[in-house]
Formats: C-alpha cells, structure tokens, sequence
C-alpha cells in the first residue's frame, strides 16, 4: 500500500505568513522634537518606528500597516494646524507622515473629533489610504462618507513555496461611543453611535458575507476587567470574543500588551491572546510597534489562521535572536518630509505671549496647592465670571475645578509641566495645556460639588494611623482626573475609604472623605447653585465624575483653555491672584505615605515648603520617591 509523504509539496495545504504591523495612540509624537519644552527628544516617535518598519519590510515578504486611531491630535505639530496660521498647500503632518509610511489603512480615534468635523474632512481627504470607523457614523451631510465603515483590502501575497495567493483582509474599527459627549460641541447633530461589540459583530458579518478571507479588528479601546456592558469605554475584553475575528490591536488606555492588564481569565499574557484571538496593545506615543505574525492555511473552505505570534516592540530597541540592540536612531527620509511642517511648528511655538513672575511646575501636582492647577483654575474662573456677570446666574458662586495634565504616572518621570519664570512663549501654554480642551461650565448643587470632590479623592488610598510609607495614590486611577475646586476650602481624610472606582462606580456608599467644605469661611450648602468651570472633556462625561449630563451644561464653547490661559497672562499680575489655600489632608497619627514624581522635583522641593518632604531616592522605573508626613 502506498503511503503518501505528507511532506510532498503536491499536497500539502499552502501556508501563507503575514506580518500585521500596527501603532496606536501616536498623538502627532513625530519628530525627536519635544514641542511642549522646545527641546530635542529622542525617546520615542514615529520617525523611529520608521526606521524600525522599513527594517522589517526588508527581511519580511508580506506584511500590513495599520493604526489603531488617536493620531491627528496629541503635540503643537499637528494642534496648530486647526490655527488660521497654516501656510499655504501645508497638509497635515501626521497624514504626511502616514502617507509617506504607506500605511494601509487606519481606525478613527476619539481624539480625531478634537477638530472640527468640516476640518476633519479635509485632513482625512489627504490620506492615502483608507479610513474607518464601524460604529461611529456621519449623519450630517459634512460627515457623510468622510470616513468607511469597514473595508476589505485585497492583497498579492507569497506563500512557502513561492507561490502568489490573492487574499482578502477584512479590516473595521471601533472606539468609545462617548466621543459623542467628550467633543459635543463640536460632533453634536452630525454624528450618531452605536455600542462597540455591537458594531464589531456586525462588521465582521458583513465582511466574511462580502468576502473576507480573514478579518483584523482595530479597537480603539482599552481592557477593563469589569462585567460586559452597553457601550462600554473600555470592551477589549468582550470584542476579543467576537466570532470570526482573526486579529485585534487595542488602545486608547495607552497601556502595552503583552503585558500588564487587569486580571481576567480571558487574557493569556504569553499566548498574546484575549479569548483565544491574537491581540496588540502598542502603548502610546509610538513607543512601541505591536507585531502579530500569523501563518495562514488554505482549504478547501478557504483560509484560516494557524499560527501566530504577538510582540510589542519598543521604539528604542528591536529583538534579533533574543538580543536587543538599539534602532538607528530616526529614518532621514521620514525626516526630510517633514521638515516643513517642524520649521512652521517652531516658528509658532516660540512666539512669545507674556511674563512669569514666579515659576509653574507639575512635579507635585497631586499633592495640596500645585501651582500649575491653581493657575489654570484662576484662568477658567475669571472667563466664566466674566461670561456669565449680565446673565441670570450672576447672583451665583463660580467655581473652577481643573486637575494637572501632566503629572507622570503611565506617562513617565519626564512627563511634567516645568515652566521658569520668566518670558513665556506658546509652548510653555501648550505644556500647562497639555490637551486642547475647550471651556464650559455646569450648574451644579451643594451636595454635587461634595460628590465630585468625593471622586478626586478616591484616587488617594486608605491609609492606615500609625503606618509609616504607605503609598499615597490608586495608580488605576489617572492623574489628570485628580481636581481641584478653586473658590472653596476643604481637607481630605484619606482614613476614609474611596466612594468610587476608577469607572464612577459607587463602592463605598457611607465614606466621607471630604471634610469641611466651605464658600467663603461659611459651609457649603448642599441646596446652594453654583457654576462649576470645567472643560468639555469634564462636561461631557470624561473621568467619569458624578451628577455630570448635557442638562446641566450652561456653557459650552468653543473657546480652548490654552487662548484663555494667554489672555490670563497678558493681564496685569495674572499670577499673582488669589493664593489663599484651597485643601489640605486632615492630618493621621503617626503616619506616612510615599509619592513618586520626577527627579528633578529635588531641586524644587523649595518651592513647596508646606509639604515638608523628604526624598527617600530613585526608583526601577526612574522616578524619585518622596515621603509626605501626615501626622501634622
């Protein structure tokens, strides 16, 4: 009896292998350039990954370029081009770039709706490949088909033995619904949402129904381990799940996969799987590119992923036969292109708009009376007042709530506001600004107020009298939902435990953690309105603080906090006002708890006299870590 080799070319099913590349959460960090300090920056961008792209192109026959959304926005380079500024037959950087990569396609982001939708539809005409987002869709006749809904390349490819197969790569993208809050007066009347698994499942239908061979999910959305539910912020976890999804890159959390993610049993860490579906989470930033290399089998019914492989590598450094070396250091072509759009940057973020007279730094941002937050919150307070002074709320209380935007945390021990005192030029704005948010206002209660403060607090952990060195923040929670109330006093008692979860969840109920809340010397009024300044990131839901809908905005403009705060600036002694204290923590027995921030806060600890802390030295991940005294 014959016995036939199973081995034999003649027979043996053909094996395709395919490189999915993929960047995420690049926010504009093109160049080795830092637009916020005016300084080169070699850490990470998107010229390195270039270089890092073009390296695996070379050694790799079939591979795709994907972004998973979150690129338009993110650094002055790609901001200012909202301005009327922009010279003549200057296309977006961040498209130029893409372009010039020769991306194959990419997801929106939410924050691709920070520009208005007429100028979103111009930038996104500039791309040379398509754009897509599945559940969130134009319904105004300026957002109408500025984007696709899903799409189906088809692809030359070249399988073990040489030969060529046309395969078809279904793609579609997701992302947080609440866009439609976050961005409101800009997106409200022309878009409309729908739940991302929702939205998934129908996407993958519709592509293996028109054809697809396999089907890649770009969700830009982050993993929670909380249980499944309608538009969820954060669905990493139930889209993985979706049936017929071959692939998925993951978001919008700026978190890296594999690696840390919250617990769940549905996530292999060294699989690289979520239920069972190769999955990459490349960071932010570009610092790193997610790989998923899978091997494709044909049948009889088609193909199918057999094989695969996840990595995220970082942009400082490339695997080669388990030894890292380190990327040449930007692609000069990458560099070339792009040179115009830099030297315009520059030229609008050293434009000098006024004078410091004392230093702004975030370096102890999430501790009592940061600078930078008092500033920002002194700025949005007198446009507000000043907004509202003819109107029928101008018999109430305005308050101001604001929280550092750079406070380190996932971001780094670089990542910090530090502004000298001084001639201030744009730049530094954007640094104190570090989003571009726009300014509203809420019309809030007594007892709101109390609540929202009560979900600043919950970033804090319980701690315990009588304990030296415990850690003093939730690292779950991110630092710039931590506000700051300008216009009321109050202390925080950390012995309580948090009311709420980092999602807004109630799990303590009875705690009361903020204590003494007071306008004006006299307690706050549970009954008493008040206008709350935010901005629309707040007022549309974002950090997910209490008591926040669209009934109770009553300002909602278009007007960024970065043109106020220069307005602000160029006042007469603009930051010199109101330096009352605002809170305090209430002092506990005998103990201590441990903060880490940037190591050049040691040279600074001057400036923050009312703190008393004490450096206790660096850490792995190149923090300094101080010991903040509560017994006093």
């Amino acid at each position: 009896m014959h016995v036939p080799d199973i081995h034999s070319a003649s027979i043996r099913p053909a094996r395709v292998s395919l490189s999915i590349l993929a960047t995420t959460d690049v926010h504009a960090h093109l160049l080795p350039f830092d637009y916020f300090t005016n300084k080169p920056d070699n850490s990470s961008n998107l010229s390195k990954l270039a270089t890092l792209i073009k390296e695996i192109r070379a050694t790799t026959q079939n591979t795709l370029l994907l972004d998973n959304g979150d690129f338009l926005q993110g650094t002055p380079i790609t901001d200012l081009y909202e301005t009327d500024t922009v010279p003549r037959g200057l296309e977006n950087p961040a498209v130029t770039a893409m372009n010039h990569l020769q991306y194959d396609a990419a997801a929106l982001g939410n924050h691709e709706f920070n520009l208005p939708i007429p100028l979103l539809g111009s930038v996104l005409s500039q791309a040379s490949f398509p754009i897509i987002c599945s559940n969130i869709h134009g319904i105004s006749s300026e957002a109408k088909g500025v984007w696709e809904n899903c799409t189906i390349l088809e692809r030359s490819m070249v399988d073990q033995l040489g030969n060529t197969h046309r395969i078809k790569i279904g793609l579609f993208g997701v992302m947080p619904p609440q866009v439609l809050l976050w961005d409101r007066s800009r997106v409200e009347g022309h878009l409309a949402s729908d739940d991302i698994v929702i939205a998934a499942t129908k996407a993958v239908s519709q592509l293996r129904k028109d054809g697809a061979d396999i089907v890649i999910g770009l969700g830009h959305t982050g993993v929670s381990n909380a249980a499944p539910s309608p538009n969820m912020e954060h669905a990493g976890i139930p889209l993985a799940a979706v049936e017929g999804l071959d692939a998925l890159v993951l978001g919008h959390s700026h978190l890296v996969f594999p690696g840390p993610q919250p617990e769940h049993p549905a996530i292999d860490q060294t699989a690289g799987t979520i239920h069972g579906t190769p999955t990459v989470m490349p960071g932010s930033a570009a610092s790193h590119l997610g790989r998923i290399d899978v091997t494709l089998e044909r049948s009889d019914i088609g193909w199918a992923l057999v094989e695969h492989t996840t990595t995220a590598i970082p942009a400082s450094r490339r695997a080669c036969k388990g030894t890292p070396h380190l990327v040449p250091e930007t692609d000069p072509d990458f560099l070339s292109i792009l040179t115009p759009a830099h030297e315009w940057a520059l030229s609008e973020i050293r434009k000098h708009v006024g004078t410091l007279r004392a230093p702004l730094h975030s370096y102890f941002g999430l501790l009592p009376e940061d600078p930078t937050v008092r500033f920002v919150a002194q700025a949005q307070l007198d446009f507000v007042s000043r907004h509202f002074e003819n109107s029928d709320y101008a018999h109430l209380p305005v308050l101001s709530a604001t929280a550092p935007q750079k406070c380190g945390a996932r971001g780094g021990p670089t990542h910090y506001t530090d502004i000298p005192a001084g001639q201030v030029a744009m730049y530094h704005i954007s640094d104190l600004q570090f989003f571009p948010n726009d300014i509203s206002a809420l019309l809030m209660t007594g007892a709101e107020i109390a609540d929202w403060l009560e979900m600043s607090a919950s970033q804090y952990c319980q701690i315990a009298p009588n304990q030296a060195d415990q850690p003093l923040r939730n690292d779950h929670f991110a630092g710039y939902n931590c506000d700051t109330i300008l216009g009321l006093t109050y202390q925080i008692d950390l012995t309580q435990p948090a009311r709420y979860a980092p999602s807004g969840e109630v799990i303590a109920p009875e705690a009361q953690r903020i204590k003494g809340l007071s306008w004006r010397g006299e307690p706050l009024s549970a009954t008493q309105s008040v206008i709350l300044a935010v901005n629309n990131y707040r007022s549309g839901g974002g950090g997910y603080f209490p008591h926040v809908s669209p009934e109770k905005v009553i300002l909602e403009s278009k007007t960024k906090i970065r043109d106020i705060l220069i307005d602000f600036l160029r006042q007469t002694d603009s930051d010199a006002k109101d330096t009352l204290p605002i809170w305090s923590f209430v002092p506990i027995a005998g103990a201590s708890v441990t903060i880490d921030t940037s190591p050049k806060a040691v040279t600074l600890l001057h400036t923050a006299p009312h703190l008393r802390l004490e450096e206790l030295g660096p850490t792995q991940d190149g923090f300094t870590r101080f010991r903040l005294d509560l017994s006093n």
